[in-house]
């Protein structure tokens, strides 16, 4: 990705990290965002062109979705989902490497973040460009 490429950083256990391993001590599927980054409509650009790509380790059961807000200083109720962003992993899936998906979305957002429901496996990291 070109310059202004970006890996999204999740809060664990405290420590900022781009990618989520799915603890042993986990009983149920597990909800993490991004710190937030900002979005084409921070900068006032028009196109409003962003793309993301979702590196997952071949185990990996769960959601990723991007999300976006027009809020200048958001609090969580101002969070949306980026329509055909969300991309579901099932245990069922059949995946012998690792995968990587990417995604484009269009919109003027303020801030942008993913959000990861994982209920095993590894998110190696979620890259973001605008």
């Amino acid at each position: 990705m070109p310059a202004l490429s970006q890996n999204l950083e999740f809060v664990v256990s405290t420590t900022s990290t781009v990618s989520i391993t799915y603890p042993n001590t986990a009983t149920s599927m597990l909800i993490y965002n991004s710190n937030k980054a900002k979005g084409d409509g921070y900068y006032g650009s028009s196109d409003g062109l962003h793309t993301v790509t979702y590196e997952l380790n071949s185990d990996f059961v769960g959601t990723v979705t991007m999300q976006a807000t027009l809020a200048s200083a958001p609090v969580e109720r101002d969070w949306f989902n980026i329509t055909d962003t969300a991309q579901v992993y099932r245990s069922t899936d059949y995946r012998s490497t690792s995968t990587i998906n990417y995604f484009n979305f269009t919109g003027n957002f303020v801030w942008v973040r993913s959000q990861v429901k994982i209920a095993d496996g590894v998110v190696q990291a979620v890259s973001y460009n605008h």
